[in-house]
């Protein structure tokens, strides 16, 4: 039989040292306190469908990212510079917001959503858009909204269900959803 010690200085009680017991109760506390875990839940839409949603398409660079509360709620307005518009007519700029963000005051707090891109300055990419509150615009499908221009060796290029393009090609493809003549649409083997 052990010796009674720091570890268990009462070795006749039963088989839980204090050690246990404290790791038993802090399981148990933070069961208590743990809130409801929520999901976000993203629909799977193809190319058509992000654009069929959509009241407005831009190739554009992000030139600002701006967090703040409204109400109860962190929103993120980003401030976008466009290059090319596919939909709509948004003229030279347009911003777009988003749930969630970072804020300092009154207190430091950051909002993630899951599903939500997070921007920063100097991104380039597709923005698919959809009207939201009145005078504003939310991204399609949170990420599904968004495809990143992305930069290697080869160059400038986009991830599209799956495929590597290069940003004209998407931009291309675009111009023929738009147009009513989807790739899925047209007829086999060129012909009319």
């Amino acid at each position: 039989m052990a010796s009674p010690g720091i570890l268990n200085p009462c070795p006749a009680r039963s088989g839980i040292t204090p050690r246990a017991g404290l790791w038993l109760a802090l399981v148990l506390l933070g069961g208590a306190i743990v809130t409801p875990a929520r999901a976000t839940t993203i629909r799977r839409m193809g190319l058509d469908e992000i654009v069929s949603h959509a009241d407005t398409i831009v190739e554009a660079r992000v030139t600002s990212v701006r967090s703040f509360w409204q109400g109860r709620k962190v929103l993120t307005e980003i401030g976008l510079s466009v290059t090319r518009s596919y939909k709509g007519s948004p003229g030279p700029s347009l911003t777009f917001q988003q749930l969630g963000g970072r804020v300092t005051a009154p207190v430091p707090l950051t909002m993630t959503v899951p599903g939500a891109p997070i921007h920063q300055v100097g991104d380039e990419g597709f923005y698919f858009l959809q009207p939201g509150t009145p005078g504003q615009h939310l991204l399609v499908g949170l990420e599904r909204g968004l495809v990143r221009i992305r930069h290697d060796d080869r160059g400038p290029f986009v991830q599209v269900e799956g495929h590597r393009r290069t940003p004209a090609e998407l931009g291309e493809r675009l111009r023929a959803i738009v147009a009513g003549q989807s790739p899925a649409a047209a007829p086999k083997g060129g012909g009319r």
